[in-house]
């Protein structure tokens, strides 16, 4: 018995998740600790969800992002940018309380990763409650794509309304710590 899902096509890709700004750093030789060290630091936008929800629009799909970020500038930007590709991103949380997230990691020279840390505190402000309040995206959607920076009762309610919908879910771990 065939127990494939075919998503509807004509539907947008509902992703939810993490967004931020990225930075990384690469030494420019060892890591001498305890003092500054010369390094190559590049920035970008990122977070797991908005990373797929880019991708997939500058790919001519149809995309929906539901994420959290500050009302900062760094928040501000990455919603122009995100804009300007092409996602929908009118229901994107922005949070008064937490800062847009972000991730940073140190390489080696090599480019092998050394550590890396993240903030992305404002994606919990992404609440069971709040993914209830649009769940007809979820009805809409062709598929639903999520990463694990939801809390765990968050990413319990949108799997329960993916399911009620007959919804496909792509997921994406996004550290080992989640």
């Amino acid at each position: 018995m065939n127990m494939e899902v075919i998503p509807e096509a004509e539907g947008p890709v509902l992703v939810i998740g993490g967004a931020g700004l990225d930075m990384v750093g690469q030494l420019g030789g060892e890591l001498l600790h305890g003092t500054s060290n010369p390094a190559r630091i590049r920035t970008w936008y990122g977070g797991v969800a908005r990373n797929v929800a880019e991708n997939l629009a500058r790919l001519g799909q149809p995309v929906k992002l539901v994420a959290a970020v500050g009302t900062d500038w760094i928040g501000d930007q990455l919603l122009a940018q995100m804009e300007q590709a092409g996602v929908d991103v009118q229901y994107v949380l922005r949070s008064a309380t937490h800062r847009t997230g972000a991730y940073l990691a140190v390489t080696d020279a090599r480019g092998d990763q050394l550590f890396a840390l993240d903030d992305m505190t404002a994606t919990l402000e992404l609440s069971p409650a709040y993914l209830r309040r649009h769940s007809r995206l979820f009805k809409e959607a062709s598929l639903i794509f999520m990463d694990a920076n939801l809390s765990k009762d968050s990413l319990k309610t949108a799997i329960s309304l993916a399911r009620k919908w007959g919804k496909m879910i792509c997921a994406d771990p996004t550290s080992a710590f989640l």
